[in-house]
């Protein structure tokens, strides 16, 4: 049963989480690394790197490459 209501969470989160851009400049690592393609590793350097005026600095300054951003433009912002 608590399996089951975890993956319930999970699944309004991931839900939530398509519909509403995730801001760079606040999220947590968790929300980060949610993100396709996005590990531990790179949730600390996108972190480190803040704050952001435009999501696509994340390639301007090389913390990840154009096609793994390309995976996720779609999803963040920077506010």
């Amino acid at each position: 049963m608590k399996r089951n209501a975890r993956a319930v969470a999970e699944g309004i989160r991931e839900g939530w989480s398509r519909d509403k851009p995730l801001n760079l400049n606040k999220a947590s690592k968790d929300d980060l690394m949610a993100l396709p393609g996005v590990n531990s590793a790179e949730a600390d350097r996108i972190i480190d790197a803040r704050p952001y005026g435009q999501p696509d600095e994340l390639v301007s300054r090389h913390i990840m490459s154009q096609s793994q951003y390309e995976k996720i433009s779609d999803r963040v912002v920077a506010k």
